[in-house]
Formats: C-alpha cells, sequence, structure tokens
C-alpha cells in the first residue's frame, strides 16, 4: 500500500502542460525522439519529464483515482511553520496550530461578506497554541514546509516535573 508521503508527479504526455505534442506512430523515428522525454507511469499512462506538476501524496491519490497535492493530504500533520531555537535543545516553546484551510489564509474568516481578503488579518479564531519540545521537532525546510512536530508532554527528554 501506497504510504501518505509526497511524491513528485508530472504531467500526462501530449496534453495541455506537456511541450512535445502528442504520441506519434510507435514505429517512427519520431517516436523515438518523443519516448526520451516520456516515462510510463503507476497509473498505466505516460508522463511528460518536463512538465513536473508538484509533489502529491500518493496514498490519496491511489484512493481518489487523480492527482491530489500534498498540500490537501488528509492524514498530513497540520502545525504552523515556526523557527525553533538553535541549538536544539530540549525545551518547551508554543507554536500555532490550526487546519490547513486556515494556516493557507483560506478560511472564510480572512474575508468580508463581499468576498474581499481582509487586510493585516494574521490569524483567524481556529488558532490554537500548542506546546512542543525543540530538540524532538523538525526544523522547516523548503522541502518540509510544515514539520513534524512532538508534543512538549511526549518528549522523552524532558525534565522530570518537580513535586
Amino acid at each position: 500500500m501506497t504510504q501518505h508521503q509526497p511524491e513528485n508527479w508530472f504531467h500526462e504526455a501530449g496534453g495541455d502542460h506537456c511541450p512535445h505534442g502528442a504520441e506519434p506512430d510507435r514505429d517512427t523515428d519520431a517516436w523515438d525522439t518523443w519516448a526520451e522525454h516520456h516515462s510510463g507511469s503507476p497509473q498505466d499512462v505516460f508522463i511528460c519529464l518536463e512538465a513536473p506538476a508538484g509533489q502529491c501524496c500518493g496514498a490519496c491519490s491511489e484512493e481518489y483515482g487523480e492527482a491530489v497535492p500534498w498540500e490537501a493530504c488528509r492524514e498530513r500533520a497540520r502545525t504552523r511553520q515556526q523557527a525553533l531555537p538553535n541549538p536544539r535543545t530540549h525545551e518547551r516553546i508554543t507554536v500555532d496550530a490550526a487546519s490547513l484551510e486556515c494556516l493557507e489564509r483560506e478560511c472564510e474568516e480572512f474575508f468580508d461578506d463581499d468576498g474581499d481578503e481582509i487586510s493585516g488579518k494574521e490569524t483567524c479564531s481556529h488558532f490554537t497554541s500548542m506546546d512542543i519540545c525543540a530538540g524532538c521537532s523538525e526544523e522547516p525546510t523548503d522541502a518540509n514546509e510544515f514539520p513534524t512536530v512532538v508534543a512538549w508532554d511526549a518528549c522523552p527528554q524532558r525534565a522530570p516535573i518537580a513535586a
């Protein structure tokens, strides 16, 4: 079974995003040239290696029968990107947490009654605070926009609470 993790996906060969056009007859020299830029995929279609579609969740895409962007994965951890202290020590830090819709400012609270975005609005009422361990949690990276976090209470290295 495919895991819920980001995978690089490509647009279908011969489609609107493919710069090489439709697939030529297989018994021609044109097909050999065309085939150098295309590959088969697990979905039994040719994909264009020069037309990236971005990262998609393999498991969700398999379940729904179409490409599901990684940002829309239903199993993906959802926490707001925060800079963690350096060096990475096991200490409690507080971060904002909300649904992906809120983090990407698509929540209805970011818009007025006319559907225009409310300028200067930073958060909505769905944001909550979460205490995490800076040492156990991952640093955000370009490839890992939403890092995996470890709740402070789950940190195996945290100091015991004094009685």
